[in-house]
């Protein structure tokens, strides 16, 4: 009986321990299942944003594969443009190449022509001058056998030539009408230079000093233009000069070459200038033909 009760009251005890370890043991699987809940709960949350995020990230590489395809699109497009300019550029370097071949050809064209121009301006300038100066030379030659008494001078001036003979060598002493035997020479030297060039024209210039001239009431003006005159109509009417070839005129005191000062400039500044002159109408026509050219 006793024994009995020992075991029942061993079982009862053990009843107890039992459901108290249980309660226990049920407590932290609770706790470990409610720890598993909110881990699992975590661990969706952590899925749910990466497969937010994943979605964005989708979004995001559709909209760069988008751009991706634009901007090809757009590369492409821009190496045809490319293409398109180089072929221009090709196209229009290969033009300029042209037109500047053909640019450098007319400019040598252009420079071979100017200087044609200015090889045959200088002859007819050349031939010009060359008539002046093949005149002193008839002159000189003129005199030279026949006439040694000096008092003349030979000058080139501005395309001119001037023949200039003191008033002793031409006319007899306080005359403006009287010629003295050497102005045959003169003339007849004047006249050779005239009849070698037909072009060539004729100017007689009477000059005085500035004294008081033989003749009474004649200033040196109209005493100068008088001597000039005469030697004038004695070419045109004892040499046969035609008349449209010569002109007589006169300076009178006004151009001296030496100061009236002395005896020496008084008689230099006493003479006759033969000016020649080359026709400058026909050089001017030459050149003018030769513009047109």
């Amino acid at each position: 009986m006793r024994t009995f009760s020992f075991l029942v009251l061993s079982l009862a005890l053990s009843g107890c321990v039992a459901k108290k370890k249980v309660d226990e043991i049920s407590l932290s699987f609770q706790d470990a299942i409610n720890i598993q809940a909110h881990t699992m709960r975590v661990q969706q949350d952590s899925i749910l944003s990466l497969a937010l995020a994943l979605e964005r990230a989708r979004g995001s590489n559709d909209a760069l594969l988008i751009t991706q395809d634009k901007l090809q699109d757009r590369l492409a497009l821009q190496e045809d443009e490319l293409d398109d300019l180089k072929g221009n550029l090709s196209s229009t370097s290969s033009r300029l190449r042209t037109e500047l071949a053909e640019m450098r050809a007319e400019k040598s064209a252009a420079e071979a022509a100017f200087d044609t121009l200015l090889l045959q301006q200088d002859k007819i300038i050349a031939g010009f001058q060359y008539s002046i100066e093949d005149a002193v030379n008839v002159i000189a030659e003129a005199l030279d056998t026949v006439y040694t008494g000096g008092g003349y001078d030979l000058t080139i001036s501005a395309g001119d030539l001037v023949f200039s003979v003191r008033e002793e060598v031409l006319f007899r002493s306080r005359t403006n009408d009287r010629l003295t035997d050497e102005a045959e020479f003169i003339l007849r030297a004047v006249l050779d230079a005239l009849q070698k060039d037909p072009l060539l024209k004729l100017l007689i210039i009477g000059h005085t000093d500035n004294q008081p001239n033989p003749r009474r009431g004649t200033n040196n003006w109209d005493y100068a233009a008088l001597r000039a005159t005469v030697l004038a109509r004695e070419l045109a009417e004892t040499y046969y000069l035609s008349p449209n070839r010569v002109i007589a005129a006169s300076h009178g005191e006004f151009a001296p070459i030496q100061s009236n000062a002395t005896v020496e400039g008084r008689a230099a500044n006493r003479r006759i200038d033969f000016v020649f002159r080359n026709n400058t109408g026909n050089l001017l026509r030459a050149l003018e033909k030769l513009k047109e050219k």
